[in-house]
């Protein structure tokens, strides 16, 4: 059994609708090393590999642990956000509520594709890992997970930590993140 745990990203210095590549804000900064604080502890930590989507506030947010830990992070393309090929930024955020309660079989291509390649590459991690991450990328584990139908079912804050176990390509939710309690960014 492998355990993965999948952190959100700490809070964006912009929206979804405003940048489409936003660093951490002063806040974000904050929570992100008081999350590398909390990760720190967790035993065997040594062991872990570090991962991050290629997008700047994953990035910021891993390179906290990735610093205490003086380990690499990996930065993995299939760990990104959501595609909105086609949707200016000032439509992104409308796009993305519309997302959020369609059924998984709604979904257009690029979206199911990028579903699948999570699916996929979660399934083949074999050593104990964290992936710093989106909102919508722990939401398509999870639904997988918990063989939920819609794409969102968890509202993880910034800088939540969701852990899972891979077990011969069977993903099991071990524990969900904080819930989110402000608007997603």
């Amino acid at each position: 059994m492998t355990k993965l745990l999948i952190v959100r990203h700490g809070e964006a210095s912009a929206s979804w609708e405003e940048s489409s590549d936003p660093g951490l804000s002063d806040l974000g900064i904050f929570q992100a090393e008081e999350c590398s604080n909390m990760l720190i502890k967790v035993k065997g930590i040594e062991n872990f590999d570090l991962k991050s989507s290629p997008l700047r506030r994953a990035i910021e947010t891993g390179t906290k642990l990735k610093e205490k830990l003086n380990k690499d992070l990996f930065i993995d393309p299939v760990f990104t956000e959501i595609p909105s090929p086609g949707i200016p930024l000032n439509k992104r955020q409308q796009w993305l509520k519309e997302i959020f309660n369609k059924n998984i079989n709604e979904l257009e291509k690029p979206q199911l594709n990028w579903r699948e390649s999570i699916i996929s590459r979660i399934k083949e991690i074999k050593n104990p890992t964290i992936i710093f991450s989106h909102f919508m990328v722990i939401n398509t584990i999870v639904s997988y997970a918990k063989n939920y139908h819609s794409m969102v079912h968890f509202y993880p804050d910034n800088c939540s930590i969701t852990e899972l176990d891979v077990n011969h390509e069977k993903i099991e939710l071990v524990n969900l993140g904080t819930q989110l309690s402000t608007h997603i960014n």
